[in-house]
């Protein structure tokens, strides 16, 4: 018998096209099941090279034995005459048959179904109605949804930055629709690396629907796995893998938000906006603008910079390209809060310079007008304009966190208290829960109000969401003092002092703060002598709004004017702020003092404030100077 023949009775080709089809299709299964259960990215390459270095000691494994009625024997050791390997080869085949007819079908369904996009609106019809309980109707149900960070399945741990892109472009192009609530960035991507359920996340973020996903990058191949759970009853809504080059990001980005929305049509028996498909870009320069949303997401100075050349990059790369524009004017509007790079005046050019160029395609973008807002009110003190460009944000993205959070700003400093609690709060308890910088918000507006226990609540819950956050403790410690709670302010003071991560030079205003609560008038003069020292030794050169409040207490307007001058020099933020300075015309019918604050910018201020705060006349804090003897 020839060596071919011997191995065709050993059943070894048997074996090993056996093998060869179970592999490929276990492979498979791996492939959809891996992203789901997040496993890591090398844990397919590794099963590969097992079921490859499998292969060989198979096909020796069915040479050298026969599967006999009696077990396993070494087929030297087996009679011929009382061979069964004809029988058992004929099993081989039916399985083999079997297998390959279960390979044949997830082929088919993979090319012809898998891959393509499914009408989302038909694939989700029988889960959602499923899902809802028969006493519900769709008019009961609000829309909101909830974008997790993408998992990045990607061998790189650097391309982080293109999972997080990817979720928050998508997050972003959702929150278009007006009549969709989405999670805020910054409450939804709290939960990466988090195995929570998705019923607590939605329950956390208060939202009814659930967007996760994974990204795993591999040279220019993309794999993009989605899906729509509804946080509630656990149900997938949607789901969908795509699997194309890199060069289709954009087009998969626009499935994946079309597919989205139907979904959502569907489980709600509303019909939604349409939202028009990314514009065609350089990819490159995509991925340097991800890069960029990355960086300007983690704030810090040093991450603001960063931000700023990777957009002007993608810029220089692609000069149509919008939302880098719009990115670059929104992170130099930041500037002044994050670093002494760039002068007030320096980021003012830089943002205008960079909202004008977004605005050449879309003169709406609602980022860019944002940014010029916020410039306009911080530094140009250009009231109106502000103002203009905050309403057509607002109208073009009602849902966006950054308009609403700045306009909520704008409408406190101007003096529009109702309309700016209606926006903090619902940016705190609606669009945003999970962030700490909207509870402190809360707390700097009730108490400029005097609404001092409204105020510690509202700081307590700040801290609460950050508690490995010191600074976040410096609006406690203020609320605390203005309701006479002494001590524990003074213990968090303690705390700041040793450990020094509090705001520089803060341990000196709450000091002098804490005097002036008790009318403490020798223990104002000394720290307050403190703090203008640390203010012309130029370490923190913005406390001049403050030095100028407690040396009109003290001495009255004439002290108070040369630092007053000095702040209005600097576009200094204090100065503009309800707090101390409200209606500082009320203060002192001192003629000096009255021709201060009606210079441009400050004037027009005032009066905004008096009208639409006509029955708001108390300063932030203000009493009486006591006699002394």
């Amino acid at each position: 018998m020839s060596f071919f023949e011997e191995l065709k009775r050993r059943n070894v080709f048997r074996v090993g096209i056996g093998y060869l089809i179970t592999a490929w299709l276990l492979l498979q299964v791996i492939d959809v099941v891996m992203p789901i259960m997040a496993v890591p990215d090398w844990v397919p390459r590794v099963i590969l090279l097992l079921l490859a270095v499998g292969f060989i000691p198979a096909l020796i494994f069915a040479w050298a034995f026969e599967l006999t009625p009696d077990g396993l024997k070494r087929d030297r050791d087996v009679d011929r005459n009382q061979s069964v390997a004809q029988q058992t080869g004929r099993k081989l085949d039916r399985a083999i048959m079997f297998v390959m007819a279960i390979a044949l079908a997830w082929f088919a369904w993979d090319k012809f179904a898998g891959s393509a996009p499914k009408p989302p609106a038909e694939a989700a019809a029988r889960p959602v109605e499923a899902a809802m309980p028969a006493a519900q109707t769709p008019e009961s149900t609000q829309k909101s949804i909830a974008v997790l960070p993408f998992v990045n399945m990607s061998a790189d741990p650097d391309q982080e930055y293109f999972s997080d892109g990817l979720a928050e472009e998508l997050l972003n192009r959702l929150a278009k629709i007006n009549d969709l609530r989405v999670a805020a960035r910054t409450s939804s991507f709290q939960f990466k690396g988090q195995n929570l359920d998705v019923a607590d996340i939605g329950r956390q973020l208060k939202v009814d629907n659930v967007l996760e996903g994974s990204v795993r990058k591999s040279g220019n191949r993309l794999r993009i796995t989605a899906q729509l759970i509804s946080a509630a009853e656990g149900y997938h809504l949607w789901s969908e893998t795509y699997e194309r080059e890199l060069d289709d990001v954009f087009a998969i980005q626009d499935d994946i938000s079309t597919a989205i929305t139907q979904a959502l049509e569907v489980e709600l028996g509303t019909s939604g906006k349409a939202l028009s498909a990314t514009p065609e870009r350089n990819l490159e320069a995509y991925n340097i603008y991800l890069q960029a949303r990355y960086f300007l997401a983690r704030r810090g100075g040093d991450n603001m910079l960063q931000a700023a050349r990777l957009f002007k990059q993608a810029t220089d790369m692609e000069p149509g390209f919008t939302d880098a524009w719009s990115g670059l004017a929104f992170t130099a509007a930041l500037f002044p809060n994050y670093t002494a790079e760039f002068s007030s005046q320096e980021a003012l050019e830089q943002c205008l310079e960079a909202a004008e160029n977004a605005f050449e395609s879309d003169p709406d973008n609602p980022e860019a007008l944002v940014a010029r807002g916020r410039v306009r009110s911080t530094i140009q003190w250009d009231w109106a304009g502000a103002q203009e460009d905050f309403e057509r944000a607002l109208a073009a993205a009602p849902n966006d966190i950054n308009t609403l959070n700045f306009f909520g700003d704008f409408l406190t400093q101007t003096g529009d208290f109702s309309r700016a609690e209606q926006i903090k709060k619902r940016l705190a308890t609606e669009l945003d829960p999970l962030s700490p910088i909207h509870a402190n918000d809360l707390n700097m507006h009730y108490s400029i109000r005097g609404m001092y226990p409204e105020a510690l609540d509202y700081a307590r819950r700040a801290v609460s969401l950050d508690p490995s956050n010191d600074i976040r403790k410096d609006g406690l410690i203020w609320a605390l003092m203005n309701l006479g709670q002494w001590e524990e302010a003074r213990d968090l003071m303690h705390q700041y002092a040793k450990t020094g991560s509090g705001i520089p030079g803060g341990n000196l205003t709450w000091a002098v703060n804490d005097a002036y609560l008790n009318a403490d008038i020798p223990k104002i003069r000394s720290t307050l002598t403190a703090l203008i020292e640390l203010e012309q030794a130029q370490k923190q050169p913005y406390w001049n709004t403050s030095i100028a409040f407690y040396t009109l207490w003290l001495d009255g307007p004439r002290a108070a004017i040369p630092w007053l001058k000095r702040a209005y020099q600097a576009r200094e933020y204090g100065i503009a702020w309800p707090d101390p300075f409200f209606r500082p015309d009320l203060l002192s019918d001192d003629p000096e003092w009255q021709a201060f604050w009606r210079q441009p910018g400050l004037a027009e201020l005032i009066d905004l404030r008096r009208t639409n705060s006509p029955g708001y006349t108390a300063n932030y804090n203000w009493r009486e100077r006591p006699e002394q003897p």
